[in-house]
């Protein structure tokens, strides 16, 4: 669902930039804070590892799972 040009207009007067500018500002917002997710996930699950407390198995699982969520989520944002 599009805005109208009425709307439009009202939305750039208010704010000060565009809808577009918004839109990519929030998405951004969203993927950066998926990617610190991410490496924080990773860097926990490698911490684990090295001290001896996760098994191999599931860190390669971390792995996996963190990865494909930050490829559903992209998909789902950049498209």
């Amino acid at each position: 669902m599009s805005m109208t040009d009425a709307q439009t207009a009202a939305f750039q007067n208010a704010s000060g930039f565009s809808a577009q500018n918004s839109s990519t500002l929030w998405l951004s917002l969203v993927l950066v804070l998926a990617l610190l997710w991410c490496a924080w996930v990773m860097w926990t699950a490698y911490r684990g590892w090295a001290a001896g407390s996760v098994r191999f198995g599931a860190f390669g699982g971390s792995v996996a799972r963190v990865l494909l969520t930050l490829l559903v989520l992209m998909f789902f944002t950049l498209s």
